[in-house]
């Protein structure tokens, strides 16, 4: 009897047995891997990228690096050069695009440019395709230029305007461009004041798609430019 009851224990028990975990699914095989780089970024429009995706770097097919932060060895503050007066013609046209301007700012900026006795090119910050964000390299080099005297000069008035224009290049799609222009900008004004502690009046202006440095070479116009105006 007592074995009966033994035997009938073990049953039960083994009955009430937790299953065993279902086996691991292997692996995706290379043919149902999603492929990835249809996805990354082929151009500063590129369409099938999201919105937050422009905010990490993105290699171009080529795989070109976003090159140096520049600044010229003399600054060219002529207002009657024709660079500067293009690239003042340009300001003047999107003054009223900005979205983050009320009438009287924009007014104010708008008389501060076409007025100004003197404007020209401090520093250009390049870009990778899709990338808007100012990342720490850039962040020192930025500083360092700022303390070449060439520069420092217009940091220290604080009569000067600081006008920080962001490009992107002419693939893609043109609005998203223009977003992605005005997102460097911003990222660039940040870094002016955050970090580099610069105290002048400083506006961000979106230029959008352009092809205004090389119209061959299209990584030449993905950049910012600070420019230092004299009113």
């Amino acid at each position: 009897m007592r074995n009966f009851l033994i035997a009938l224990t073990l049953l039960g028990l083994a009955a009430c047995k937790r299953p065993s975990p279902p086996a691991a699914t292997s692996a995706p095989t290379p043919q149902q891997a999603p492929v990835l780089a249809a996805e990354q970024p082929q151009s500063d429009g590129y369409v099938g990228v999201p919105e937050s995706a422009a905010d990490s770097p993105a290699p171009s097919p080529a795989g070109e690096p976003a090159g140096s932060v520049e600044a010229p060895e003399q600054v060219n503050m002529d207002a009657a050069d024709v660079e500067n007066q293009l690239v003042k013609t340009e300001v003047l046209a999107r003054i009223d695009l900005m979205p983050r301007l009320t009438p009287e700012e924009k007014d104010k900026l708008y008389v501060q440019v076409e007025r100004a006795r003197g404007m020209g090119k401090i520093i250009t910050i390049p870009f990778a395709t899709g990338k808007v964000n100012v990342g720490p390299s850039e962040v020192a080099a930025l500083q360092e230029k700022l303390k070449l005297s060439q520069i420092q000069k217009f940091a220290e008035d604080p009569t000067v305007v600081f006008v920080v224009l962001g490009f992107a290049d002419t693939a893609g799609d043109p609005q998203k461009n223009v977003a992605i222009s005005l997102q460097r900008a911003d990222n660039v004004v940040k870094a002016l004041k955050e970090r580099a502690a610069i105290m002048n009046v400083i506006h961000a202006v979106g230029m959008g798609s352009s092809d205004l440095f090389d119209a061959k070479n299209l990584e030449k116009n993905r950049v910012v430019e600070v420019w230092a105006v004299l009113p």
